[in-house]
């Protein structure tokens, strides 16, 4: 019997397979269950996936958005069956998508710790004995007892990887989960992945972070549109992705559409909000904003996920309907619009009854403020409405203080450090005022400015990007003398001068300074981006460069606005 991993068959060195793939296939319809699918329109995301992966391996997997690697990862895990094929599994499977799911914001870190462990599959009496190891873990000290709402994001982060890195498991699955806190504790946590390893755990990961790949896999398996291209050698793998990335544009789903390269950004008139306009075939009976604890509100916090639920009734039956949700800020910004028809839903018919529709944003990334919402129920080509509530609907945005007007608040990191420890750090940033103030390009004799360049992933210098795609931005100086009463400022804005979103870093100390943006979605459009160096003693730009990097963004969705927000549809006729 083959006992372990040095265990040897006719003299040969056997390895212990803890997973094992064979044939796997997955497959998602493009239609919600009300719609008869048209044939040939289901998706393949994964097709004919057949893979060994042994005890004490850490494999990773890498791929474009879209190639597959989440959906094969959770297949791994047991989330989601696989449509043909099996998945054969030895040991406890631990899968980590986002570090601290369901952490509770009124909850103090002692107690997210028993909650999100139970989230994970632990006992508690595993959690009481892991406690102490966790807590040391985190380096939260007395924060421990503190409302997990009182943690910086990297202190969240850091409970979350905490509580993980003490579980037991046999197989580990991360997605994208890698980068925690800053980087001496980014070190301890690969160090710890290394100790799983040398126990004989199974550890798959994926990042989009190849640096990460070659130092850590011994093994890389490369996904494209489902299927695996490669499997071997990290840094041949890491070839073969960036040769891709360089020679393909790539499309998921069935066929490509015609890039949008502008679409509407300005409500029509926001004097006519607050009427009630339509047909009346269909009456919207009422809408609910729901948080995510599941209660009604008119108030989230920006970057929590919020439900719109529609509750209507169809008076006479109507032929292929849509959906529609719109999103404004109070002056008239528009924010963000899907609906059903932009998102490939086709609905043949309403019936005479009862029904409702729910939107789902998972994250709503507006900065704090004032907004409206439009509901709309419209014919196939939304020339008459069956019921439309224009601008009917307030809502409200909480979070950090928005003297500036900002528009947004898309995640970013600088060189791996958090920005919200930047944001708190930050002292008497500029007001809204003295930006609009600068007409002109001020220079000065203590910074000498070499030059901001917006890239992609691997590198490429760039004007135009796909909504959603990871940009970096790179800023250079030629001389820079630290003093800690400056600060860089980077501002995003439209051409017609909104402020989508500004990016403060204090303590300026270096040449060149990294802001990644893991996904930059804003909507189709032209865009720049001006720079500034901000004396917080003084209260003036001694530095500030207007307009000096225009880019445009690009998509295949004729989704109206200036952000993109991530969204699923659900509906039912009762």
């Amino acid at each position: 019997m083959i006992t372990s991993l040095t265990d040897k068959l006719n003299g040969k060195v056997v390895r212990e397979k803890t997973i094992e793939l064979l044939g796997i296939g997955k497959k998602f319809p493009l239609r919600n269950k009300l719609i008869k699918p048209e044939i040939g329109e289901d998706f393949w995301a994964l097709k004919d996936i057949s893979l060994d992966i042994y005890k004490g391996e850490l494999i990773g997997i890498i791929g474009r958005n879209g190639a597959g690697k989440t959906t094969l990862l959770n297949i791994i895990t047991g989330i989601i069956s696989p449509t043909e094929g099996k998945v054969v599994t030895r040991g406890r499977v631990l899968g980590l998508f986002n570090l601290g799911v369901g952490f509770q914001d009124e909850l103090s870190g002692r107690e997210n710790i028993f909650l999100n462990g139970a989230i994970l599959g632990a006992s508690k009496e595993e959690l009481e004995r892991k406690l102490r190891s966790i807590i040391d873990f985190s380096e939260l000290g007395d924060f421990i007892d503190m409302p997990l709402g009182t943690y910086s994001q990297g202190m969240r982060l850091r409970l979350g990887f905490a509580i993980i890195a003490n579980l037991n498991f046999d197989i580990l699955v991360m997605d994208e989960v890698l980068a925690v806190g800053d980087a001496l504790f980014q070190s301890k946590c690969f160090e710890r992945l290394m100790d799983f390893r040398r126990q004989g755990k199974t550890l798959v990961i994926t990042t989009q972070s190849m640096e990460l790949i070659e130092r850590l896999c011994e093994r890389v398996v490369l996904l494209d549109h489902g299927n695996i291209i490669f499997e071997g050698n990290p840094l041949e793998a890491i070839s073969q992705y960036r040769r891709i990335l360089n020679t393909e544009a790539f499309f998921v789903g069935p066929t490509k559409k015609k890039l949008i390269e502008q679409t509407k950004k300005w409500a029509d008139d926001i004097s006519s909000w607050g009427n009630k306009l339509g047909t009346k075939e269909v009456v919207i009976d009422s809408v609910e904003f729901i948080n995510k604890l599941g209660y009604k509100t008119k108030c989230i916090n920006t970057g929590e996920p919020l439900k719109v639920r529609v509750n209507f009734t169809v008076r006479n039956d109507v032929k292929e309907p849509h959906f529609g949700v719109a999103i404004f800020r109070s002056d008239g910004v528009y924010c963000y619009g899907p609906n059903t028809q932009f998102d490939g839903y086709h609905i043949p018919k309403l019936p005479q009854g009862k029904g409702f529709f729910v939107l789902n944003f998972p994250r709503v990334l507006l900065a704090c403020g004032e907004y409206r919402v439009s509901i709309a129920i419209w014919d196939k080509n939304e020339t008459l409405a069956f019921d439309y509530h224009n601008g009917y609907y307030q809502l409200e945005v909480k979070g950090s203080l928005n003297h500036n007007n900002e528009l947004l608040n898309i995640p970013y990191y600088i060189k791996n450090r958090n920005y919200l420890f930047f944001q708190k750090k930050v002292k008497n940033l500029p007001t809204k005022m003295m930006l609009e103030k600068i007409k002109d390009n001020l220079v000065n004799d203590r910074v000498g400015f070499k030059s901001l360049e917006l890239v992609n992933r691997v590198g490429e210098k760039k004007e135009v990007f796909f909504t959603n795609e990871y940009v970096k931005c790179i800023i250079e100086f030629n001389n820079f003398n630290k003093e800690d009463n400056l600060y860089l400022w980077l501002g995003i804005y439209r051409d017609d001068g909104i402020y989508c979103q500004g990016i403060n870093m204090p303590s300026l100390e270096r040449n060149s300074y990294t802001i990644v943006f893991p996904r930059l979605p804003l909507l189709p459009g032209r865009y720049e981006i001006s720079l500034g160096i901000w004396d917080s003693l003084k209260k003036e730009f001694i530095m500030f460069l207007k307009s000096i990097y225009p880019f445009r963004m690009v998509f295949e969705h004729d989704d109206h606005g200036t952000v993109y927000l991530e969204h699923s549809w659900n509906f039912k006729i009762r």
